[in-house]
């Protein structure tokens, strides 16, 4: 995660420097959404969910949005939603919510007949699209066999900046001399794509599936406007794991430097890894409506879309670090072996997803028994409890153990008390909690996971109090014993 062009953008985002964003669609009445509202809180945001949650269909609303200043033209809900003989779309509703300049406006999009009913005044902007269509191979494309086959000439060229093919040569780790576009002679609406590499030029019938796609998502970029909003199905189509991250960083520069607002959909961990909490969005299917989760983790959006056969119970905790803390906290007694083999710890991100998946699962609306436990500077509510202590777990497992003299701590990492002792309280003094375990793990040569595990084991062995571990245990064993809450 490139995080000084996140923070770059998260400021200069927050001081209001974007005057065009679309901040909010909520959908109404198209497939399986019932009402529910979509924020867009970052000038790029991720879309993840399984196949059929609703994806395409958020990024077909957004396109709506607006007039289109561009060349592809304005984009209607009839474009898009279009009423078959097996599909009836009824009683629609998309809201809007956007900002221009200092002033938010709301609009609606309705469709209770045949026809769809639009607002008088539509606000202007330049709108692209760039479909997963647009990713495929040209020569599996309609209408480029024949292109392929018959061309004898090009009526015109349009060359690539050499900023762009620079950055083009970096993501997909290639050295281009050029890049460009040109208009055969055999038909001039349909253009392919060229790429000079050390033995020469290759077109785009030749290009490996990644070159071809990113070099048409590439020709898109290098053309859009100040403000525009991109839009992006799939964007990791075809690109390995080290494009993808580089993509995404150049997509992040590209929305500070053009003030451009990017809403994409993935299916890529990579992806999710390279943005901020807040650039990320997870649909998830409950038992009788679609919920909308920000700021989730990568792991667990991508907990989502497995095959894995699924536990009783879930437990959803803020990170790593407590996710260890709890399972020592359960297995430090014999009767919380069963327990351990029941359950599936999962690290979601910060307090309030815990807390908001932890209501959910209360309310009944996830697919799954959930449930979720904070660390001890949150209070619990409904659907959660809380790690002992009143603090992150790492300041309640340093500072218990250190007021106990740190107990067979020495014995623990078969190093001398002395100099131990002083690693530990030499980390304690650095000012971000969550890089004591990494300090240690340095000075010691052990992982910061080793020595939190460590850690965490003997705090409960020495300073957990069984009241503490008795309500953690008990609420699970009575979750694990009924059907539901």
């Amino acid at each position: 995660m490139d995080y000084r062009e996140i923070n770059k953008t998260r400021e200069q985002f927050n001081s209001g420097q974007w005057p065009k964003f679309l901040e909010m669609v909520e959908i109404d009445g198209l497939r399986s959404f019932t009402g529910q509202a979509i924020n867009f809180k970052f000038p790029i945001v991720a879309i993840v969910g399984e196949n059929g949650t609703g994806k395409s269909t958020i990024l077909k609303v957004a396109a709506c949005a607006y007039e289109n200043e561009s060349s592809e033209g304005t984009y209607y809900p009839s474009t898009f939603f279009i009423q078959t003989h097996w599909d009836k779309i009824p009683d629609v509703i998309l809201s809007f919510r956007i900002k221009q300049g200092n002033q938010t406006h709301t609009f609606k999009i309705n469709k209770s007949s045949k026809r769809w009913s639009l607002p008088k005044k539509r606000y202007k902007r330049p709108v692209f699209i760039q479909y997963i269509s647009r990713t495929l191979p040209l020569d599996a494309t309609a209408g480029y066999a024949k292109i392929a086959r018959s061309t004898a000439g090009e009526i015109s060229t349009d060359s690539m900046s050499d900023d762009f093919t620079k950055r083009l040569s970096h993501i997909l780790s290639r050295n281009y001399s050029n890049a460009r576009f040109v208009q055969p002679d055999i038909d001039q609406k349909k253009e392919v794509g060229l790429l000079t590499r050390e033995f020469g030029e290759i077109s785009q019938f030749h290009q490996g599936a990644g070159e071809d796609a990113t070099l048409d998502l590439f020709r898109v970029l290098q053309g859009i406007p100040q403000y525009s909003l991109l839009i992006i199905d799939e964007v990791e189509s075809s690109k390995h794991p080290k494009a993808q991250r580089l993509l995404v960083r150049f997509l992040l520069w590209l929305c500070r430097q053009k003030k451009s607002q990017v809403i994409l959909s993935t299916h890529s961990p990579y992806i999710l890894e390279e943005l901020p909490k807040e650039a990320r969005i997870l649909l998830l299917p409950g038992k009788s409506e679609l919920n909308i989760l920000y700021g989730i983790s990568a792991e667990f959006a991508m907990s989502r879309l497995d095959d894995k056969v699924h536990p009783e119970l879930n437990i959803f905790v803020e990170d790593r670090e407590a996710e260890i803390l709890l399972r020592e906290i359960i297995a430090c007694k014999e009767d919380g072996a069963d327990i351990l083999q029941r359950i599936k710890m999962i690290a979601v991100g910060p307090s309030n997803v815990v807390e908001m998946l932890g209501e959910l699962a209360y309310r009944d609306k996830l697919p799954q028994k959930s449930f979720g436990i904070l660390d001890g500077d949150k209070e619990g509510g409904e659907g959660c409890l809380s790690l002992p202590g009143k603090e992150a777990p790492e300041f309640v497992v340093y500072n218990d153990l250190k007021e106990a003299n740190w107990p067979n701590i020495s014995e623990r990492f078969g190093i001398g008390a002395g100099r131990l002792f002083t690693y530990l309280e030499e980390a304690m003094l650095e000012p971000e909690h969550h890089k004591w375990n990494e300090r240690v793990g340095d000075k010691i040569l052990r992982s910061a996971t080793s020595v939190w595990e460590i850690l965490a084991n003997q705090w409960c062995k020495a300073c957990l109090k069984e009241p503490d571990r008795s309500l953690i245990v008990n609420t699970l064993n009575e979750l694990l014993s009924k059907n539901g809450y």
